[in-house]
């Protein structure tokens, strides 16, 4: 059994450090990473703790409500009879009063104000979830744009250490001519400024990286070091047709604030209703309902309420048309949000279409580059041109090569800008 225990471990802490050592990460993986990390995500699981709250608010009106009251007063003077009435007996009403009542009222029919009031809570989770929704796609978009930014300083780096490697060739074989008298001094200075320069550009391209990356990190909680590998995205082999807008959670977010305006209609109208209630009073008191008996005495009423409100409609009115008004603006927006999605996703169509063109173009330019640079380093090695001239042809091939790697990116971003426009992460 020991013996098993420590196989198992030693197998552990062998494969552990493998996999430490290269790990790969998806744009998805870190999009939903970053949105599980997100305090969105919590205030959007809240939204429906504060309906479930709200609700329960609204059904206490259903509730019988309970009162305790009690009053003394002194009154300066109380009823009294002629002195002429043939009355058999005297009386003498006290000019000072108690009374202590226990109330209750019970909400029999409530003019549906109750039930609106629950339809507009719910709208307004729906309208709350459906911003927060917008909100994580923000999110996800800088997602993209950190993430292709860390892809972006990669392949540049890697284009660095290949055209350093390729230098640091051709330092090699001018030292070997300089030491043998066949070449000057100065063709070796210029080849070893040019190597600063890239080194230079190696130190910049790596601090991009690294503060891309820590911002990655920051976001997704997940650990992005430079043994990280990021998958490129796979591009689309075709465009999808239709209204480019009918995924964005935008339109979600009009129509839910379209619904909490209906609802509050809805609840505005039930505040003119008629309302029926039970009421009930008992309580201890002098004088009780007996006003004529001057001794404390116990006392009960109690019976049905019917409230039918007369006044209030023209304010009712005024916020209805205040929320006419507010769906007007409204359905503006969604109008303005339409047009500028179509403009965005008819741009990132056009790019699209001209960088496969571009990077279709690309590997023959840098094949052409590689091989004019090679002919150049021929002829400075036997005097032809200078140094400055093949530089030249370094230079341009290096830039060949870095486009090729941008291009190649940039046609990754378009389309994941053009699946962004349309509401489409995947």
């Amino acid at each position: 059994m020991i013996r098993t225990v420590f196989s198992v471990l030693f197998l552990s802490l062998s494969v552990f450090p493998a996999a430490a050592q290269k790990t790969v990460l998806t744009l998805e993986e870190c999009r939903q990473a970053a949105v599980t990390r997100s305090p969105l995500t919590v205030r959007r699981e809240l939204a429906g703790l504060k309906r479930q709250a709200k609700d329960r608010a609204a059904s206490s009106a259903l509730i019988p409500q309970v009162e305790i009251n009690a009053q003394g007063s002194y009154q300066n003077e109380v009823p009294k009879f002629p002195g002429d009435l043939p009355l058999p007996i005297a009386i003498d009403l006290p000019k000072d009063q108690y009374r202590a009542t226990v109330d209750l009222n019970q909400v029999i029919y409530g003019g549906s104000s109750v039930r609106n009031a629950k339809r507009v809570n719910a709208a307004t989770e729906t309208a709350e979830k459906a911003s927060l929704e917008v909100q994580l796609d923000r999110l996800r978009d800088r997602i993209n744009d950190i993430y292709l930014g860390i892809l972006m300083a990669e392949r540049q780096l890697e284009v660095n250490a290949l055209m350093r490697k390729t230098l640091a060739a051709d330092i090699e074989a001018v030292t070997a001519r300089v030491a043998h008298g066949t070449a000057t001094g100065g063709m070796l200075a210029a080849l070893t400024a040019r190597m600063i320069e890239l080194s230079q550009q190696r130190a910049e391209l790596e601090g991009t990286r690294s503060k891309l990356a820590t911002a990655l990190t920051e976001l997704t909680g997940l650990p992005v070091a430079e043994s990280t590998v990021l998958e490129i995205p796979a591009v689309p082999d075709r465009l999808e047709t239709g209204e480019p807008f009918l995924h964005r959670t935008e339109l979600k977010l009009y129509a839910g604030q379209r619904e909490v305006l209906n609802m509050q209609d809805k609840w505005l109208n039930s505040k003119s209703n008629p309302k029926l209630s039970l009421f009930a009073s008992g309580g201890y008191g002098r004088p009780g309902y007996n006003f004529l008996d001057r001794d404390f005495a116990p006392m009960a009423i109690g019976g049905l309420r019917l409230n039918v409100p007369l006044t209030g409609w023209a304010t009712t009115q005024r916020e209805k048309r205040a929320n006419r008004i507010a769906r007007g603006d409204i359905d503006q927006q969604q109008r303005d949000f339409e047009r500028n999605v179509t403009i965005q996703a008819a741009q990132y169509v056009t790019d699209i279409e001209k960088l496969r063109e571009v990077t279709a173009m690309d590997p023959e330019i840098v094949k052409a580059r590689t091989a004019v640079r090679e002919r150049a380093l021929a002829q400075l090695e036997k005097g032809i041109i200078t140094e400055s001239e093949y530089l030249t042809e370094f230079n341009n091939e290096a830039a060949a090569r870095v486009n090729a790697e941008v291009n190649a990116l940039r046609l990754v971003q378009a389309w994941i800008g053009y699946d962004a426009a349309r509401g489409v992460y995947r």
